[in-house]
């Protein structure tokens, strides 16, 4: 029996690397091609972050409801439960998250003042990023089935999140910081685990 400190954060992982992998391989292909659609939405997105008007905005922050919505129950409640016991724990939070964000749009609480251009380009530069997530699949030696994509894997709507709520001029900078919140910790145990992986 080897003692507790003999073992390393990887020991606490529950799954191997090909198991994780192969489960992103059969969720993608699951719900194939909507993965295109999510895309789109995400392009979409970022068009209308260009634009100030409260509809625009609005409409961003349900797109990104949706998407953790969507990501909270495809991925974490029925994919990533089968090899993860916390799994059901991150799709509350997906839950959470979503209608945090919902909540925001719908009562419209308007910032004080427009956000700073350096911000906004950092914005828009985290959300390209999240756009183009996918690209990190064949980087990595992966092939393109086990990519990951805004709206159905975590990470990149996670950044997506953090990249729109630093452009969006509202909802108020309070609220913002508050939804920013699950992303951020989504996206530190995103790291962790491919740290781990």
């Amino acid at each position: 029996m080897s003692e507790w400190w003999t073992y390393g954060p990887s020991d606490f992982l529950m799954f191997s690397p090909e198991a994780y992998w192969r489960l992103v391989e059969r969720y993608n292909a699951t719900w194939w091609p909507a993965q295109l659609a999510a895309l789109v939405s995400a392009g979409v997105m970022i068009a209308l972050l260009r634009r100030t008007t409260y509809r625009s905005q609005r409409t961003v922050l349900l797109l990104l409801a949706l998407a953790w919505a969507w990501t909270g129950w495809a991925f974490h409640a029925r994919s990533y439960a089968e090899i993860f016991l916390a799994a059901p724990w991150l799709a509350a939070a997906s839950g959470v998250q979503a209608m945090l964000l919902a909540t925001a749009a719908v009562m419209g609480v308007r910032s004080a003042q427009p956000v700073s251009r350096t911000t906004a380009v950092a914005g828009y530069v985290v959300c390209m990023a999240a756009l183009l997530f996918p690209l990190a699949s064949p980087l990595q030696g992966h092939g393109w089935t086990r990519a990951e994509v805004f709206g159905f894997m975590p990470d990149p709507t996670a950044l997506a999140t953090v990249g729109a709520l630093l452009v969006l001029g509202q909802p108020h900078r309070a609220w913002r910081a508050l939804l920013a919140v699950i992303p951020v910790l989504s996206l530190l145990l995103g790291a962790a685990t491919r740290w781990l992986l």
